[in-house]
């Protein structure tokens, strides 16, 4: 499955990245943001691209010193043993991401596709797809979603089109008039959305250009940067910023609203909502994938599909908890920016100052062993 000799492009990562962040953080991103005053927002998204950049940089830092894969790095670097806490610690965060997007994504079939249908079957048949997906490997989800991309892409960016007359820019004032605490808040909430950038740290044997990786996520965080704040301003300027803070999904009400030219088709809504499905099931997949590529390397496994199947049932267990009890989907949010967050920066830190450290010593030692000589 991971092992065949098939390399992706650069271009179908970006859009495999493009997909795995954007549907969340359009879906998530303008309610946190309702609280703040103005076009703030947009600065909060700056930020976080800001804090994306340097955690992209940190990876690019730590991958052109890839001999191998991700883990064979950090055991050379740390030793087998701080290696396999590092990689529990992926595991964790894509297993975690996996069952917060599975409860998303059937949250939002629920509300907007089907109102009658239940969590437990419509949760076991989106796991089913993706551990199908997973099995399939990285080259199907390249080919099925870069045409995906383009079939979403292009009627999103009609809608948006459509929507803009309707915009009020004095919604968008007054500008910087939040507070700091908000405005950080707001930018670590943007930068959570952008942690599935960290899965490029394990795709270095399926690219076919691999030391371009982190220049291609960069490409990625871009794009979705810049698509984020014109959905945002458009949000702010249509709704205002206390109807955007009532609104669960202000982005799909939005979409409810637009007319096509012609009255043609009057359910646009419906369509338009299989954009963000798409998207979390996107993401849904890279969660599993790269939870389980992570748990096949701990386990030295590389024939089986068990690890697919074990991911897939934690990840069900975790949707249909937070689901089920409100205050777990709390106790994410705190594992996401107390844990998730800091812990990704952190662990690309020490291994680059320990590479650093070792080179080094390896250095000083060879140069003392010249004038020996």
């Amino acid at each position: 499955m991971f092992a065949d000799n098939f390399k992706i492009s650069l271009r179908q990562i970006r859009r495999l990245l493009v997909l795995d962040i954007f549907g969340v953080s359009s879906l998530m991103l303008p309610g946190i943001f309702s609280a703040m005053t103005g076009a703030d927002g947009v600065f909060c998204l700056l930020f976080g691209m800001a804090g994306g950049v340097l955690l992209l940089w940190l990876m690019g830092a730590n991958m052109k010193h890839f001999e191998g894969g991700y883990y064979d790095y950090m055991k050379d670097v740390m030793g087998q043993i701080i290696a396999d806490i590092f990689m529990v610690f992926y595991l964790l965060y894509f297993v975690a991401l996996s069952g917060y997007v599975l409860y998303e994504l059937t949250a939002l079939t629920l509300g907007w596709l089907l109102p009658e249908g239940s969590f437990f079957w419509i949760s076991l048949l989106l796991l089913l797809l993706a551990v199908y997906g997973s099995i399939r490997g990285i080259e199907g989800r390249a080919r099925v979603y870069e045409i995906i991309f383009w079939f979403l892409g292009i009627p999103l960016l009609l809608m948006l089109v459509l929507a803009m007359p309707m915009v009020n820019t004095s919604y968008w004032t007054p500008i910087v008039a939040s507070d700091s605490v908000q405005l950080f808040k707001g930018s670590v909430s943007v930068l959570i959305f952008l942690l599935p950038l960290s899965a490029l740290l394990f795709l270095k044997p399926f690219c076919k250009k691999a030391e371009k990786l982190a220049s291609c996520g960069r490409e990625a965080l871009f794009t979705v940067t810049f698509i984020n704040i014109v959905i945002y301003l458009i949000l702010l300027g249509i709704f205002g910023q206390n109807a955007m803070g009532v609104l669960k999904r202000p982005v799909l009400t939005l979409m409810g609203m637009i007319n096509l030219p012609g009255g043609f088709f009057t359910r646009q809504d419906v369509l338009m909502t299989a954009v963000w499905f798409f998207a979390l099931f996107a993401l849904l997949n890279t969660g599993i994938f790269q939870g389980s590529l992570v748990l096949k390397e701990l386990c030295h496994d590389s024939k089986r599909n068990y690890s697919i199947y074990l991911v897939a049932i934690l990840s069900f267990f975790i949707g249909k908890g937070l689901f089920e009890h409100q205050f777990l989907v709390e106790i994410y949010e705190i594992y996401q920016s107390c844990i998730a967050l800091p812990g990704m920066f952190l662990v690309l830190l020490v291994l680059l100052l320990v590479y650093q450290i070792r080179m080094g010593k390896k250095q000083g030692k060879e140069k003392v062993m010249d004038v020996e000589e």
